[in-house]
């Protein structure tokens, strides 16, 4: 028989959901012990305040998104490090779709609610990206270029095609009035996409 999720992995994964959904301020340990089925102190047994369980949640996540990176960018090639880096980030962002609500309230609030233990750990994969691309530079197959607008390149782009589906499908209703779909590309087929235009951003003379 498998295992069931004990009480804090099941606060912790209840958590995540409210969060992404309501935002830091909009949350309410009320509701969260509601629907875990247990009392409000429970949650306090693991823990200390909502800040708490907060950092938590994106501790989790920011460090097996961090974990992930590592492990995928071992190639030889700065090129291919950096296509793994920018798919492996979308593919992160497609199996955790809370954690992608929860970072764009977090970057619409200017970071207001994130603690600094987060965000060191979001620091390295900024820490990851950097390397690679000086890497690259270093070699000779990179042009120079600054890695946090690179970054925001990266997380903008794949965090709003996560977060904005409905959104995107009623304008999109909106713009075709009758005529053909637009085509809808899934995470994996975007995140491909990407990699392929932000590695002609950053390649020399006409690699790409």
């Amino acid at each position: 028989m498998a295992r069931k999720s004990n009480k804090k992995e099941q606060i912790m994964l209840t958590a995540a959901r409210h969060f992404s959904r309501y935002g830091y301020e909009g949350i309410s340990l009320d509701a969260i012990a509601e629907e875990v089925g247990i009392t409000k102190p429970a949650i306090y047994y693991h823990f200390k305040d909502k800040a708490g369980l907060y950092e938590a949640v994106l501790i989790e996540r920011l460090q097996k998104l961090g974990n992930a990176i590592v492990e995928a960018t071992q190639q030889e090639a700065p090129a291919e490090k950096l296509r793994a880096y920018i798919e492996t980030f979308g593919a992160f962002l497609q199996e955790h779709r809370c954690f992608a609500a929860i970072l764009a309230h977090e970057f619409a609030d200017n970071g207001a609610h994130m603690p600094e233990s987060a965000v060191c750990e979001l620091s390295r994969t900024l820490g990851r990206l950097t390397a690679i691309l000086s890497e690259g530079s270093e070699e000779g197959a990179f042009e120079l270029n600054n890695p946090m607008q690179i970054q925001l390149m990266t997380v903008s782009t794949l965090i709003m095609h996560q977060t904005t589906h409905d959104l995107r499908s009623r304008v999109v209703a909106c713009l075709e009035q009758g005529g053909e779909s637009l085509p809808e590309p899934n995470m994996k087929d975007l995140s491909q996409e990407l990699a392929q235009k932000i590695l002609r951003t950053v390649r020399k003379g006409d690699e790409a």
